[in-house]
């Protein structure tokens, strides 16, 4: 049994790791960090035999943090990066990294990333664009700060886009509104893109399963790891998609005229401009025995949820 803290432990990869620990034979000890207590998410959790704890925002709520690995032996963390103010994610990532190493207990910090961050300087115009570069940079800060605790154990995930992005609202609203809208993907990217993609189930099963054997897993017992479950040309992905929505959905790919035109209001396309001949996601990756799951595999599974978003395409 480990004594585990989870932090954002209702958003997609902290709530699938919560969810893989649960499913172990191991019987953990969970403890999660989360911003209001009262909500239906956290007594969702507490119903589960969580334990909650409410505190602030990880880059000005030291006290929270101190309150929230007492006891503690593995620190599960994600990176979250805030536009406005581009210190602030590395603030919270060094207050939980010191309040981690003044607990005495906590031996092992598990921080999720993003795929391709060992491979951002090859990304084209990177320094043409601070937001880009900002966002590259603090995420390289964070994975020092982990790599050089002191612990005797880390784990880096680096976990490439999730499937989830085309399935679940926010993220697809955020992403693909024209997609979910009208049934046409307008992108820079040609339809032969090979995209990297990842289950955010999976990313939980990796992250429990470094947590179970810190020593072993993955060639520990240090591991930075690249994550990714299947790699799908683009035109791929909204095939599969149709077939499960039974819409018909396609692809308009921007000349190179009408992408440039486009990115100068739309920062998702001048990243898709930047990386379509860049290698640092769509590059083959292990599952670690863990058996990850594709994308179709995915959708089946959400086919129900995938339906409902895609209804209201013509």
């Amino acid at each position: 049994m480990v004594k585990v803290l989870i932090l954002s432990a209702t958003g997609n990869q902290g709530s699938a790791t919560l969810r893989a620990l649960q499913a172990s034979k191991q019987k953990h000890s969970i403890r999660a960090l989360v911003r209001d207590a009262s909500s239906e998410k956290a007594k969702a959790l507490v119903a589960q035999g969580v334990e909650v704890l409410e505190g602030g925002d990880w880059d000005k709520d030291v006290a929270s943090l101190e309150k929230a690995v007492a006891g503690i032996e593995a620190v599960f963390f994600i990176s979250n990066f805030f536009p406005g103010d581009t210190e602030t994610e590395v603030r919270g990532a060094t207050n939980i990294i010191e309040a981690a190493k003044r607990s005495g207990t906590v031996n092992h910090v598990i921080y999720s990333t993003v795929g391709g961050i060992d491979y951002y300087k090859e990304l084209p115009g990177l320094d043409t664009i601070p937001f880009f570069l900002n966002y590259w940079e603090s995420k390289t800060k964070g994975e020092e700060l982990v790599r050089t605790g002191g612990f005797a154990y880390y784990t880096l995930l680096r976990p490439v886009e999730f499937m989830s992005n085309w399935t679940v609202a926010k993220m697809a609203g955020f992403q693909y509104p024209d997609l979910i809208k009208d049934g046409v993907l307008h992108t820079a990217f040609p339809e032969s893109q090979i995209m990297a993609e990842i289950s955010p189930d999976d990313i939980g099963r990796t992250a429990a399963a470094a947590i179970e054997a810190p020593g072993t897993f993955a060639g520990g017992p240090t591991r930075e790891l690249h994550l990714a479950g299947e790699l799908l040309a683009l035109k791929d992905i909204v095939a599969q998609l149709s077939e499960v929505t039974g819409k018909k959905l396609s692809v308009y790919t921007y000349s190179d005229e009408e992408a440039v035109e486009a990115a100068k209001t739309n920062l998702l396309i001048a990243g898709q401009i930047s990386r379509r001949d860049w290698k640092g996601m769509a590059r083959p990756a292990e599952d670690f025995g863990l058996g990850f799951s594709t994308f179709r595999e995915y959708l089946e599974k959400h086919r129900e949820e995938v339906r409902e978003l895609y209804k209201n395409v013509p």
